[in-house]
């Protein structure tokens, strides 16, 4: 908003100042100025802090619900799984180990013979 004024605009403003309050208004002005925003800071950080603590206790109050709706939930499902187990206990018996098939025997080329030859007889036809 202020950032293109120079230095001999500041020093302008300045002067209307000074001749509109004149010296003896002016460090009043700039006291009530400081009291003004120092008022204004404090509000601005109470307000924070109260918005901070509304926002807060409904947090933890939902947090607080949440735990206890856990707690109940687990305390709850103990009995249906307990139950469960049971039902499955009595219905399904126990598993029993299937055996693995036998192994083939692997199949082997049979064994070469080589025929002898037989030895001539001794007898003439």
């Amino acid at each position: 908003m202020f950032e293109n004024l120079g230095g001999g605009e500041v020093l302008l403003i300045f002067l209307v100042i000074l001749i509109f309050f004149g010296p003896k208004k002016i460090p009043e002005l700039a006291t009530s100025l400081g009291k003004g925003l120092r008022k204004f800071r404090d509000a601005k950080e109470g307000l924070e802090d109260q918005l901070k603590t509304v926002m807060k206790e409904p947090v933890e109050a939902l947090q607080a619900a949440k735990a206890q709706f856990d707690q109940h939930l687990t305390e709850a499902q103990k009995p249906m799984q307990e139950t469960a187990q049971a039902f499955q206990a009595m219905t399904m018996p126990a598993p029993t180990p299937v055996p693995l098939p036998a192994a083939e025997p692997v199949p082997t080329q049979p064994a070469v013979t080589i025929p002898q030859p037989t030895p001539p007889s001794n007898t003439l036809p």
